[in-house]
């Protein structure tokens, strides 16, 4: 059978340690954000191998999969998160 995923971004800002700047107010510096791109699969009949992953010379950070009941042999449901692009705050 086909695999069948829904792709999607997430975005995380990234921001450096608040800094006070008088009583008890603080400001938050912040520079660039990530931008990963992530694969939901509601069904497939293969796993990512240990290659595939960042520390294996890949583009995964991380996968997490969970096996399903199929009477046509293994098929998985899970996602999988590829390496963050930096990009320009919005």
């Amino acid at each position: 059978m086909v695999d069948i995923t829904v792709t999607g971004k997430t975005y995380q800002l990234r921001a450096g340690s608040p800094m006070p700047i008088g009583g008890s107010s603080f400001i938050l510096q912040t520079f660039m954000g990530e931008e990963s791109e992530v694969v939901n699969y509601l069904y497939t009949n293969t796993l990512p191998d240990s290659s595939d992953f960042r520390g294996q010379g890949g583009d995964l950070v991380s996968g997490s999969f969970n096996r399903l009941q199929d009477k046509g042999g293994d098929a998985y449901t899970g996602k999988t998160v590829y390496n963050p692009k930096y990009v320009e705050e919005r």
